[in-house]
């Protein structure tokens, strides 16, 4: 999609060098940073579990230190359930939809696709069979 300005009798292209997208790019933008937002959260909730884990074996058996690092734990345990619950309501309505909100371009090997601008890279990859293969 190329920028331009259309009046009757001509028109001013877009700038030179001007980078092209739309909604194609913005598509690919937000894949990106759902996928990456989801590895965060998961992360971080692990991060949380294990931290929870070492504070709990290194409580010495303090009431307070216990209840805090299992409060930990829960948390992480929770945050994980929610992640991976709106990864499942994201991909089911994307699917119901038909809107690939959570596929990371350019990670096409097997994927399913029915033409090769499904495998996300058509340079590098092609649609055989409903499923991207290497060219």
């Amino acid at each position: 999609m190329k920028l331009a300005f259309n009046f009757p009798g001509g028109s001013i292209g877009g700038v030179a060098g001007m980078p092209e997208g739309g909604v194609d790019t913005f598509g690919k933008t937000l894949q990106v940073g759902i996928t990456l937002l989801f590895i965060t959260v998961t992360l971080a909730a692990l991060i949380f579990l294990i931290l929870g884990g070492i504070q709990w074996i290194i409580s010495q058996g303090d009431k307070t230190k216990v209840e805090a690092a299992r409060k930990k734990i829960t948390y992480a345990i929770i945050g994980l359930i929610v992640a991976f619950a709106s990864y499942l309501i994201i991909s089911v309505i994307g699917n119901f939809f038909g809107v690939k909100l959570l596929d990371v371009p350019g990670r096409a090997p097997g994927r399913v696709c029915n033409k090769p601008s499904d495998c996300g890279r058509p340079t590098q990859w092609e649609c055989i069979n409903h499923r991207c293969r290497e060219k």
